[in-house]
């Protein structure tokens, strides 16, 4: 939700990370699947908005929001709709684009949705909603990414935070699930204000990280409860 990256392991390899930075008080549960118009989806469940930040088909697609567009934005008392369902939406559709075209971003709060496909090979899409316009962009696959929540990170922090990932990523001998969950765990070590694991006076911090692996085999997900110790895999 706060802090992604994607990461190419092969031409039809890739890891997805991310955390969630949020209220501790705001709980989500543990991955599960869940049935949506005849489709299965994975997904933690996040309590308040029965959405989710992360949700996964487990065969083929897989998606990704951090809050936020390009610019923090001035919230409104009321959205028509939980960002966290535009995920679950998705699966609506017949494929990307069609939802795209079709779909009504009006009344949504301001996003960044990061969609991976892995069919016949990767393809890797941004979209960023900023409550006015949507503007979409075909990102490479075989290149390494890493996004940070406008709405919780500055741009100066947004540009140290790349640094510490570019670094990390260039110096990494062995790039594997358990090296990038390490990171995601000590990004930035020491920086409660903005490193990957973070904690702000304990109003928002690092709750959890969720991990998917994908391959031609299929999408494995791996939720990791940081507030009590829970660890989750789906295949």
């Amino acid at each position: 939700m706060c802090s992604l990256s994607f990461i190419p392991i092969s031409d039809k390899e890739f890891i997805l990370t991310t955390n969630r930075d949020e209220d501790p008080g705001r709980v989500a549960l543990c991955p599960q699947k869940y049935l949506h118009n005849g489709v299965e989806l994975v997904y933690p469940k996040d309590s308040k908005a029965n959405g989710s930040w992360i949700v996964s088909n487990c065969i083929d697609t897989s998606l990704c929001l951090l809050n936020g567009a390009f610019e923090r934005h001035q919230r409104q008392i009321d959205y028509r709709r939980s960002r966290g369902l535009t995920l679950l939406d998705f699966f609506n559709y017949a494929n990307l684009d069609d939802f795209i075209g079709k779909y009504n971003f009006k009344g949504i709060e301001a996003f960044t949705l990061i969609i991976v496909e892995n069919k016949s090979k990767v393809r890797l899409t941004e979209l960023v909603w900023d409550e006015r316009e949507l503007f979409v962009k075909e990102l490479e696959s075989h290149e390494a990414y890493f996004w940070s929540s406008t709405t919780l990170y500055t741009k100066e922090m947004k540009i140290e935070r790349e640094k510490w990932f570019r670094e990390w990523f260039d110096k990494e001998t062995q790039i594997d699930q358990k090296s990038i969950l390490n990171f995601h765990k000590v990004g930035g070590a020491g920086n409660m204000e903005y490193g990957l694991f973070m904690n702000r006076r304990n109003l928002v911090r690092t709750v959890s990280i969720t991990q998917i692996d994908g391959s031609e085999k299929g999408l494995i997900m791996r939720y990791f409860n940081l507030l009590d110790e829970e660890v989750c895999q789906i295949i």
